[in-house]
């Protein structure tokens, strides 16, 4: 059996909005509002918005429960 050298991970570093707003249950504008109001930290650079992974363990602990 051949092994490939790509190695598939379940850690994600970040999140774009959409995917962030899929995990927590909410709606993708809420998500904008939250990150406007500073509830939610956003790394921004070159034309794009993130979130990172950190954050969902720091808002929900590490249950990740909504």
């Amino acid at each position: 059996m051949v092994k490939s050298n790509k190695q598939k991970t379940d850690r994600r570093v970040s999140y774009s909005f959409a995917e962030f707003a899929d995990l927590v249950g909410k709606e993708r504008t809420w998500i904008y509002r939250q990150v406007k109001m500073g509830r939610i930290r956003a790394i921004t650079g070159f034309g794009a918005a993130m979130i990172p992974a950190s954050e969902i363990e720091r808002i929900f602990g590490n249950g990740g429960a909504a």
